[in-house]
């Protein structure tokens, strides 16, 4: 009988079957990939499949390396346990190449792109109706697209696997990593196909969550922003205006409620759903403070180091302007260190009730439609500096909901005049830090505007000064890149 075996050299998803001819034969019973990629059924179970990976990125890795690497999270030093150490490495940068979160980040990632690289491999040939394998391929391509961008984000050069990996061999010879300007090129080409394919939106109840054309715009936009290419960013952000498919909730609160989930302003996030089903979230027990008991998240956190991570930090809580509105319904002041007596800020976008320890329902945002209009507001800013023109009634749609008042070029407030293209690019860049505050934009944000210098080493010499258990070597290395991980390396071909 032929077996499906799923390991991972190189984190990728590799199909294999026994050696003998007597155990060569299709089973007319039990499914195989010999039967299984046939039916619409079928195809929708394994895109699925190459949906699950991002489950396991933004409950674990995704954060620590996207948000914590910033000057927005910190962590609560453990007195007693010290095993968290490689959350403080990362968040101070002097990760090694063996680093937890590298490596599974790493892992996670190429098991999305091996999954997707099957669906795209074996639709074709399938007998799946053309408006289904339309959308099938439209979202397998994004997923890929989106699991690369992010990879060529953390690690830059990277292996550029197309095709579904067969056998043990074929794993080692596609282990070579490809230059960032190939990993681009491929983005590309997947991101404007997933366009062409996807559609504007769904209208069964079950297919809420998956992405559309307008993620795939959002995704486009952005890899078009990181490689300062503001035009055509603003071809794709403009479409997706212009698609009248989103809109701004009236409540910021409303886009990270249980009750609430994928809304008007929701352009794509990663689904949980409560419960013993392996499905759920748990992003609270994470970031409570680890000494908050039940305190904060409901129930206990864990023991030991599982919870003090994602921590605001100072620097955040000063970007906030007198009277934000997002402060509250972002950041919870209301835990007291019982050791040290200082408030322990700590995340509360995903706090929500929930009936079982460990097992919450909140989702995570990956794009918001005011993301969209910031990025839009940006790309106008780049193109082309217009005092009081459209860029500034798009930075200010966001303002008015936060309860702060309008941006212009000639307000008497020095703290409200944008005088200069400049002048806008740092509101701009300040008003993304407060609006998508612990959604893993801010590094990626920092990275694509050059700004990881200027912004993280003032940032470091503070924290330094503030807390006498910041090592010395912190901060030092400002590194844009992560380590490639350990096993990688060790795995190339020589």
């Amino acid at each position: 009988m032929k077996k499906i075996l799923y390991f991972l050299p190189f984190a990728f998803l590799t199909l294999m079957g026994c050696g003998e001819d007597y155990l060569n034969l299709n089973p007319e019973v039990n499914q195989s990939a010999g039967n299984f990629y046939k039916t619409k059924t079928q195809f929708v179970q394994a895109v699925n499949g190459a949906y699950a990976p991002l489950q396991g990125l933004y409950t674990g890795p995704f954060w620590v390396l996207a948000e914590m690497r910033s000057d927005n999270t910190s962590y609560q030093y453990n007195t007693v346990d010290r095993s968290g150490f490689p959350f403080e490495e990362v968040d101070e940068f002097r990760e090694i190449s063996n680093n937890t979160h590298t490596t599974n980040f790493f892992n996670n990632s190429f098991q999305g792109i091996s999954r997707a690289n099957v669906v795209l491999d074996r639709i074709g040939a399938s007998s799946v109706d053309a408006a289904s394998k339309d959308q099938i391929i439209g979202e397998a391509t994004f997923l890929r697209a989106f699991y690369y961008f992010n990879l060529v984000r953390i690690f830059g050069d990277v292996p550029l696997v197309l095709k579904e990996v067969k056998s043990t061999d074929e794993s080692f010879l596609i282990a070579a990593r490809k230059s960032s300007a190939e990993i681009y090129a491929q983005i590309l080409e997947d991101a404007k196909t997933a366009i062409q394919k996807l559609p504007e939106s769904y209208t069964a109840a079950t297919d809420k969550g998956r992405v559309t054309k307008g993620t795939a715009r959002t995704l486009l936009a952005e890899v078009y922003m990181t490689q300062k290419n503001f035009a055509a960013a603003t071809t794709e952000l403009r479409a997706i205006v212009q698609s009248n498919k989103y809109q701004l909730l009236s409540n910021y609160a409303d886009n990270f409620s249980i009750t609430k989930k994928n809304g008007a302003e929701s352009v794509f996030e990663i689904q949980y759903v409560e419960g013993p089903n392996g499905e759920n979230s748990n992003f609270i027990y994470s970031f409570a403070p680890y000494n908050s008991g039940s305190s904060v998240a409901g129930f206990a956190v864990g023991s030991g180091a599982a919870a003090g991570w994602n921590i605001p930090t100072q620097d955040m809580l000063d970007a906030y302007e007198p009277g934000d509105l997002r402060k509250a319904v972002s950041v919870g002041l209301n835990f007291t260190d019982p050791v040290s007596g200082k408030v322990v800020p700590y995340v509360k976008k995903y706090l929500s009730p929930h009936a079982v320890r460990f097992q919450t329902a909140d989702n995570f945002p990956v794009y918001r439609y005011s993301d969209v209009l910031l990025m839009l507001a940006e790309c106008l800013n780049e193109t082309g500096f217009t005092p009081d023109g459209e860029a500034f009634s798009l930075l200010n749609q966001i303002r008015k909901r936060a309860g702060l008042s309008d941006k212009t070029s000639s307000n008497a407030d020095v703290n409200l005049k944008i005088g200069s293209q400049d002048d806008f690019r740092k509101a701009i860049a300040k008003e993304r830090q407060v609006e998508l505050a612990f959604e893993n934009h801010r590094w990626f944000d920092l990275l694509r505007t050059n700004k990881v210098a200027e912004v993280m080493a003032p940032h470091g010499i503070r924290e330094k000064a503030a807390k006498s258990y910041v090592i010395s070597v912190s901060y030092q290395d400002l590194k844009t890149l992560y380590q490639y991980p350990l096993r990688e390396q060790q795995l190339l071909p020589k």
